[in-house]
């Protein structure tokens, strides 16, 4: 399945410099982001041209201007990053891709004002190309407030359905993930963890059993793999499911991290911080499908008249509980 992707990041005055450096690529380096080809550098297009100065002396003029109430931890600016899942967009033709940008672009626009964004730049020397769009969170009444435009929880829920209902209007295959208010969690839960590092361990105790059988111990050796593989079909089965109800947020995931990988050398805000170890953690997820994976392939090896006695089985100890 593919993805429209649409992501918000605020940004207090310290995080503004570091943004504007990669986004207009002002450094010469780009160590903490290997996947940047500098020599394709080159085709990077902005849709929004920057400000003649910087973005911090742009914002400070808008906000001057607007004559708004400035704190010393107010959101000066909102980052968005927009993309689409990396086989989706890599099949676009770039006058496709830059039409998919251009869209974009007109959608946020809508919503907090073209007057107010900073920047549109799509990037394309890195592996998916994305676009970089960065605004100043002046409402119509001259306030500085991300939060009114970006709203609570739900606000940003709809402001997905939105977004994927206008792409999903040129391209019907985009499909439009569930969001942290709809699966009422942010992250994999820790017991799916600790149920796939058990899964793993079973998994090697019947591969051993299975690859001891031979013509001699056929029936003992193979009462023990079986009994094994009665243990291990429950908490597979609930795995697996679970499994599928994350999907989508793992898929989302896994684009997140190759779009963002360059991050931490630029971001140096204490939020920040915590989102990325958050972010480390969640690699894990990619073990879990590694998982269930591993778990499919011996599935299918269980001739199937076998495993649905198992399965029966397990079905009549958990009635009689």
């Amino acid at each position: 399945m593919s993805y429209a992707i649409l992501r918000f990041q605020k940004r207090k005055a310290g995080g503004v410099v570091a943004c504007e450096c990669h986004n207009e690529r002002k450094k010469e380096a780009y160590k903490s982001n290997p996947d940047i080809d500098v020599g394709r550098s080159k085709d990077n297009y902005h849709l929004v041209k920057p400000p003649r100065y910087t973005y911090k002396k742009e914002i400070n003029q808008m906000v001057k201007e607007a004559g708004c109430k400035v704190r010393k931890d107010s959101v000066m600016m909102v980052e968005t990053l927009i993309t689409a899942s990396p086989e989706f967009m890599n099949s676009l033709l770039p006058e496709e891709q830059k039409e998919y940008f251009s869209m974009a672009l007109d959608f946020i626009s809508e919503r907090v004002g073209k007057k107010n964004i900073l920047s549109a730049v799509v990037h394309m020397d890195e592996r998916t190309p994305h676009m970089h769009l960065c605004f100043v969170p002046l409402t119509p009444d001259n306030k500085l407030s991300a939060k009114s435009i970006l709203g609570n929880q739900k606000s940003l829920s709809e402001w997905q359905t939105a977004y994927h209902e206008r792409m999903s209007s040129r391209w019907n295959q985009l499909e439009r993930g569930q969001s942290v208010v709809e699966t009422k969690r942010k992250h994999i839960p820790t017991w799916l963890y600790k149920l796939g590092g058990r899964l793993d361990k079973q998994y090697e105790e019947i591969v051993s059993a299975l690859s001891d059988i031979n013509a001699f111990n056929a029936g003992k050796k193979r009462d023990k793999a079986l009994e094994l593989i009665a243990a291990w079909l429950p908490d597979v089965e609930k795995f697996s499911k679970e499994i599928g109800k994350q999907q989508v947020y793992i898929d989302s995931l896994k684009e997140r991290i190759g779009q963002e990988s360059d991050y931490a050398g630029r971001m140096r805000d204490e939020k920040y911080e915590q989102e990325l170890k958050v972010q480390k953690a969640n690699q894990r997820i990619f073990e879990l499908q590694k998982t269930n994976q591993q778990m499919e392939r011996l599935l299918k090896k269980i001739p199937p008249e076998v495993l649905e006695e198992l399965q029966k089985s397990n079905r009549n100890r958990a009635k009689e509980r």
